[in-house]
C-alpha cells in the first residue's frame, strides 16, 4: 500500500457559514462533477440519539442543537458544491432541515457495513466508468470545498482517500474500489479506526492518499474550538 499526503491542501479556518461554501471553479470546469458522487451519511437530529457523548455535560437539548448546527453546515457544503450527492440517513425522517429531499436509508448492522453497502451500491452502478464515490460524515466543521476537491483529485490515481481526524478516525473516505475486508475488525468510535482501516487497506494492496488532519465534533473539548458552538451553548 502506498500512502501519500495530498499536496498543497488549504489549511485555513473554515468560512463562518455554510452559505459561503462554493466549490472552486477548478473542480467545476474539469468535468469532475459528473463521475464523482458525494454520499452524505447523517442521522436525523432527534433528541437523545445524536451527539450522545456530549449529553452528560451539556444535556440532550444542547447536544441536539450542536448536531443540528453541524448537519446544517455540512448540508450547505454539499448542496453548493456543484458535485452530485446523495443523502443517506440512519432512519426515516421528515425533519425540515432536509427540505423534503429524497434520501436513502443506510443498510447494515454497524458503521462499517453501512458504509460498505452505500459505497458498493454506487461503484456497482457505475462499474463501466472510471469514477469514484466520496462518503462524508455530518459533524466536521473543518471540512471545506478544498477537501472535496483534493479528494476528487486523489481518486484519479489512488484507490482510496481519507480525511483523518484528531481522534483517530476520519471524516471522509473516498473510494474507486471497495472490498468487505476494508472495514473488518474496525472498532467504530474508538481511537484506532484510521489505523485499522489503513492496515486493512495495506493487506488489500490499496493505493491510499491521506489529506490533512481535521477535527470533528464528538466531545466537549472539540466543541470548545469553535466560537459559534460556544455561543450556541451560552444561548441555551
Amino acid at each position: 500500500m502506498d500512502v501519500e499526503p495530498a499536496p498543497g491542501l488549504f489549511s485555513g479556518r473554515r468560512p463562518s457559514s455554510p452559505a459561503s461554501h462554493l466549490l472552486p471553479e477548478s473542480v467545476k470546469s474539469n468535468g469532475y462533477s459528473a463521475p464523482a458522487l458525494i454520499q452524505l451519511f447523517a442521522k436525523p437530529p432527534v433528541r437523545g440519539k445524536v451527539k450522545t457523548r456530549l449529553i452528560p455535560e451539556l444535556g440532550e437539548s444542547v447536544a441536539t442543537d450542536i448536531y443540528r448546527y453541524c448537519l446544517d453546515y455540512t448540508l450547505g457544503l454539499v448542496r453548493q458544491s456543484g458535485i452530485d450527492y446523495q443523502l443517506w440517513l440512519s432512519e426515516e425522517s421528515q425533519d425540515s432541515i432536509f427540505q423534503d429531499q429524497p434520501y436513502n436509508l443506510q443498510q447494515g448492522t454497524d458503521l462499517g457495513s453501512r458504509m460498505l453497502s452505500a459505497i458498493k451500491s454506487r461503484l456497482e452502478q457505475n462499474a463501466n466508468e472510471d469514477s469514484g464515490v466520496i462518503l462524508i460524515g455530518s459533524d466536521c466543521l473543518d471540512m471545506t470545498p478544498t477537501h472535496l476537491q483534493q479528494a476528487i483529485d486523489a481518486l484519479r490515481n489512488h484507490d482510496m482517500v481519507l480525511l483523518p481526524t484528531f481522534d483517530g478516525g476520519y471524516a471522509l473516505i473516498g473510494c474507486r474500489r471497495i472490498d468487505a475486508e476494508l472495514f473488518a475488525n474496525v472498532k467504530w468510535g474508538g481511537s484506532m479506526v484510521l489505523q485499522k482501516t489503513l492496515e486493512n487497506a495495506k493487506s488489500l494492496d490499496y493505493r491510499v492518499s491521506l489529506l490533512e488532519t481535521v477535527r470533528d465534533i464528538d466531545r466537549l473539548q472539540d466543541v470548545n474550538h469553535y466560537a459559534e458552538l460556544k455561543s450556541l451553548i451560552a444561548s441555551n
